[in-house]
């Protein structure tokens, strides 16, 4: 269900685009970061994971796909993300990748719920995939691109060519 952001005065507005464009940046950034660092590889986070995600960290021709598909996906996402254009089909993907990233390596116990730290500090059930997670769902609810992005420019040509 998508809501209609001409209820919405500029301060909502403005905040729903910025995030948009922020998380946009974020993918952006981490993919090209990815992309330029000849020793980067999700082996590492894949085999901390459980089932199929440590399956694709064993197996060298998955991995690489995996890599691959995490580099460009962040970084086409992210340019999409920040121009505005085809905005929901970008966030929600964006929000299926995010979804894998969780879901991969879940700051879950599955003895009960004791103190566990990880890299960023203790984390249980909520992590920083997860609010990114939840603020892409958050924005994908606006069709942000009717408000600011090449959405706009695109539909009027469109209209124009019928």
């Amino acid at each position: 269900m998508y809501y209609e952001t001409e209820s919405l005065n500029a301060w909502h507005k403005f905040l729903l685009v910025f995030i948009r464009f922020s998380i946009g940046w974020h993918f952006f950034y981490q993919g090209f970061g990815k992309l330029v660092d000849p020793l980067w590889s999700g082996e590492s986070y894949l085999a901390a994971g459980w089932g199929p995600f440590q399956y694709i960290a064993e197996n060298p021709s998955l991995l690489r796909i995996a890599d691959l598909s995490v580099i460009w996906g962040l970084i086409i996402l992210g340019i999409l993300m920040m121009v505005g254009f085809f905005t929901q089909t970008a966030v929600w993907l964006g929000v299926l990748l995010l979804a894998a990233f969780y879901f991969s390596v879940p700051p879950l116990d599955y003895t009960g719920f004791i103190y566990q730290t990880g890299g960023q500090g203790p984390e249980l059930y909520v992590n920083k995939i997860f609010i990114e997670f939840l603020a892409l769902i958050l924005v994908g609810s606006f069709r942000t691109g009717k408000i600011a992005g090449l959405d706009i420019l695109f539909k009027h040509w469109r209209r124009k060519r019928r």
